[in-house]
């Protein structure tokens, strides 16, 4: 008979692996909850820790151990949520033209150096074309700021602090530039002041064909502090006034202009430029006809931005303080963000005129 074999089933079982919670996530965004799972220590710490409060009795071992969790997993905090809890944004709303200029460039530059050094972020807005085609203010306050920084908006600035307590009676408003409100805290920038200093230089010079060269689509070739500024300089002097048009600041604009007014014998001795990329451009025009700037024709820019040192022939121009002028609003804006009760904070600048060989006799 033969043996009895014993007959072995073999029995496969399915081993789960776990993983230690920990783990980095691989998609997603890490919320505190994940910081705290990979530091292993309690939700509410970490919220105390990540906040920055410095009152609570929290030892130095586990605040760094929660940073460096944060840290590893790439946790940022939700800027919501934070201003929920807080009442802060981190945003300061920054309101000018966006329309290309590089002294607007200079300005929004500057601020994002100052801006640089803290933990306050930047918003730039439009205001003045939302408010000239809309009348509201609508699109710019959708974004929660902690305070206003206005430059230049000749259209919209005062029509906001008119309706400021209805608008955004909490946010902190300072205005800064040629225009401002004086319902507010404000850095102004004395446009006309500068605008005179030009025109008594170039009449100084006895230079009697002055002419204005400014873009026959703005405002300002007809209104505004520096167009005053000739006008009365002129009317003053005895002298006749003549307004050159350009379609815009555009090179090839200008130079449609000027080449009209070289070849219809025109040639003024001097010319007052609305800005300086006006300036940079006529300067480069008349030369092109043989035309000698500082000798047969003077130009004085206006804004005072770098490139004007560095032409052919430097131009003299007057020169708007836009350290000083945003160092002051930004100044301003931190003391009515530290104090919203604060009085308002008020200062007037004078623009420098920087005499060059563009106007040497």
């Amino acid at each position: 008979m033969p043996k009895s074999r014993t007959l072995f089933r073999r029995t496969h079982y399915n081993v789960r692996v776990y993983r230690p919670r920990t783990q980095v996530k691989t998609s997603g965004r890490p919320t505190r909850d994940d910081v705290a799972k990979h530091a292993n220590i309690s939700g509410a710490t970490v919220s105390r820790v990540l906040s920055g409060r410095a009152d609570l009795s929290i030892s130095e071992k586990t605040r760094t151990k929660v940073l460096e969790a944060a840290q590893q997993l790439g946790y940022v905090p939700n800027s919501t949520a934070r201003a929920l809890t807080s009442g802060k944004t981190g945003v300061v709303g920054f309101w000018m033209s966006l329309q290309y200029s590089r002294y607007r460039a200079r300005v929004l530059d500057q601020m994002r150096l100052l801006l640089r050094g803290t933990k306050i972020a930047m918003a730039v807005a439009d205001v003045d074309e939302e408010y000239s085609y809309l009348h509201s203010f609508d699109r710019a306050l959708r974004v929660p700021v902690d305070g206003i920084i206005a430059f230049d908006n000749s259209a919209s600035i005062e029509a906001f602090a008119l309706e400021y307590d209805r608008l955004a009676p909490n946010t902190p408003f300072v205005s800064m530039g040629a225009y401002w409100s004086e319902l507010k805290s404000y850095v102004g920038v004395d446009l006309r002041k500068g605008a005179d200093l030009a025109m008594e230089h170039l009449i100084s010079l006895d230079r009697r064909k002055i002419a204005y060269l400014a873009p026959w689509t703005s405002d300002l070739i007809d209104s505004g502090p520096r167009f005053e500024a000739y006008r009365d300089g002129m009317n003053s002097a005895g002298l006749e006034p003549q307004t050159i048009g350009v379609e815009t600041d555009a090179f090839a604009d200008i130079k449609v202009a000027l080449d009209q007014v070289v070849r219809g014998g025109r040639v003024p001795e001097a010319l007052a430029c609305m800005n300086d990329e006006l300036a940079i451009a006529a300067e480069a025009i008349l030369q092109g006809h043989g035309l000698k700037v500082g000798e047969d024709v003077a130009i004085v820019g206006f804004d005072g931005i770098d490139e004007t040192a560095h032409c052919p022939v430097p131009i003299t121009t007057v020169s708007q303080p836009i350290q000083k002028m945003c160092s002051l609003a930004w100044k301003f804006m931190e003391a009515q963000i530290e104090e919203p009760s604060k009085e308002l904070l008020q200062e007037i600048l004078i623009p420098e005129l920087i005499v060059r060989e563009s106007t040497q006799p």
